[in-house]
């Protein structure tokens, strides 16, 4: 049932779900055909593969543009008014949705993780190491490791502050 590629990932075929044509073929065409697509949720990841490098390097860009958009909260609140205390409802408004993107380019990291393979570290002594491409130990060994602090950082606390601020003001 579970069907794994251990060739990089650019070389995938394009991820795609089986579709019965009406079309007139035989019965053994049509096994190879769909022995050949594989389901995206089935995929595992080779982590030296070009797809994975790529998609390192955009949450790279993602990471340093959520690290300069975080102190822009601090100009939300500006003095005057009525309550002396107001908040910029156009400037939180964007801060809030740029910081919304970049926690959804987190949590899609975080979903790539469990579907990358790792080498597994009793193999590293001799030569490169055997590649782990089970789900299941990919999964168990990135809840034990980073899963919490991964978890913790898409928390969108700011913007759920900056809500509850402009709502208080």
């Amino acid at each position: 049932m579970y069907r794994i590629i251990s060739t990089p990932a650019s070389k995938f075929r394009q991820f795609r779900r089986l579709r019965s044509k009406p079309t007139i073929t035989s019965s053994t065409q049509e096994e190879e055909q769909a022995s050949h697509i594989l389901l995206w949720r089935y995929q595992i990841l080779d982590p030296d593969s070009e797809f994975v490098a790529y998609w390192n390097k955009v949450f790279l860009v993602t990471s340093l543009i959520a690290l300069f958009i975080d102190p822009l909260y601090f100009f939300l609140p500006t003095v005057g008014g009525p309550a002396c205390v107001t908040v910029d409802p156009k400037l939180s408004i964007l801060i809030t949705f740029l910081r919304t993107f970049t926690d959804l380019f987190y949590l899609l990291h975080m979903v790539m993780k469990f579907r990358t393979a790792f080498v597994a570290p009793n193999s590293r002594i001799v030569g490169r190491g055997e590649l782990v491409m089970d789900p299941y130990q990919i999964a168990m060994r990135y809840l034990k490791s980073d899963f919490v602090i991964d978890l913790a950082a898409t928390i969108p606390l700011p913007q759920v502050c900056t809500i509850h601020l402009s709502c208080f003001f």
